[in-house]
């Protein structure tokens, strides 16, 4: 008689059901999950920093609690420097149902934007709005991204941009 170790149905991040390890991502999944990785990989060492995997969670369209984070954490194979493995994210993110996509309400676009907020003073920096813009999902040209720059900035603030502000701009583009 096998003895299985496993948990019959752990309920994770926004109550995900775990499922079979087998699982994988679709290949468009897994570009978006590397794009998304690669903001917060560190010199291109295939892992991330621990601190920023809420943040990579939020672009990829979650919203993970700090419940969520911890219990994350403990199933993630954090190294003794605090780095987790591209390959650890994919099969964690791949266990618990991909990439949410095809979010594009003003709550989920301020969400994704607060990823690139690091100081979570509701601003972000312009060349990381462009980088993200322009190489991120639907990329835009530089041309797009400069005109939603110059909507969005102010002559006393031209370095940052107030996200609240671009999502409101971003609503007013005819489609």
């Amino acid at each position: 008689m096998q003895n299985d170790t496993r948990k019959s149905s752990t309920v994770t991040l926004n109550d995900v059901p775990k499922v079979d390890e087998d699982v994988t991502l679709t290949e468009d999944q897994r570009i978006e999950l590397k794009e998304a990785f690669s903001l917060f990989e560190g010199k291109g060492k295939g892992k991330i920093n621990v601190r920023d995997l809420g943040a990579l969670l939020r672009c990829l369209g979650w919203n993970p609690s700090e419940r969520d984070m911890e219990e994350a954490k403990r199933e993630l194979e954090v190294n003794t420097r605090g780095h987790i493995p591209f390959a650890d994210i994919e099969r964690y993110v791949a266990r618990r149902g991909g990439i949410y996509w095809d979010n594009n309400d003003e709550e989920d676009i301020l969400t994704a934007f607060q990823a690139l907020d690091r100081n979570g003073c509701g601003k972000i920096k312009v060349d990381d709005f462009k980088h993200f813009m322009m190489t991120m999902g639907e990329q835009m040209s530089q041309e797009e991204v400069e005109e939603l720059v110059e909507c969005t900035t102010k002559e006393s603030e031209r370095g940052v941009i107030d996200y609240k502000d671009l999502v409101k701009a971003v609503k007013h583009i005819p489609t």
